[in-house]
């Protein structure tokens, strides 16, 4: 299939690299289909929902945060089919403003994909977490 797309162009896609997000994402509930598009060069990648042109810079929050650490729950497990921690990815919504040195991640809401049952599920953690973590103020500590 072919995909249209603002910051990439038109990319082709196969059914197999599709991400089902049953419940959407938060404050995008309509929208439940996504794939990835990695940046190899960058540790920012981009979670690009095929039904709207509209993508998401996401990053995996433990190269980050070395102290990031939840529990997924048990009902989420459940949906998303996950039986080993090896088929889980587990990345945040990265924010990049115009001025690159205020680029933060929200660690309250991180995404949650099974790559084998291809589902995914963005979690709201509780305010351990902020939801703006500035990532160049962190880096390196």
């Amino acid at each position: 299939m072919k995909l249209n797309t603002t910051y990439f162009g038109e990319i082709d896609i196969e059914d197999s690299e599709i991400i089902n997000f049953d419940d959407g994402m938060p404050g995008f509930e309509h929208l439940s289909k996504f794939i990835i598009i990695r940046e190899e060069e960058l540790v920012i990648d981009y979670l690009q929902c095929i039904e709207e042109d509209i993508t998401f810079p996401i990053i995996n929050p433990f190269l980050i945060n070395k102290e990031y650490e939840f529990k997924i729950p048990d009902n989420t497990i459940k949906k998303l089919d996950i039986e080993k921690q090896e088929d889980v990815l587990i990345y945040t919504i990265v924010i990049i403003p115009e001025n690159i040195k205020e680029m933060r991640t929200n660690l309250q809401g991180p995404i949650v994909i099974n790559t084998k049952s291809k589902k995914g599920k963005q979690l709201i953690l509780d305010e351990r977490y902020p939801l703006r973590y500035m990532i160049f103020e962190k880096v390196g500590e």
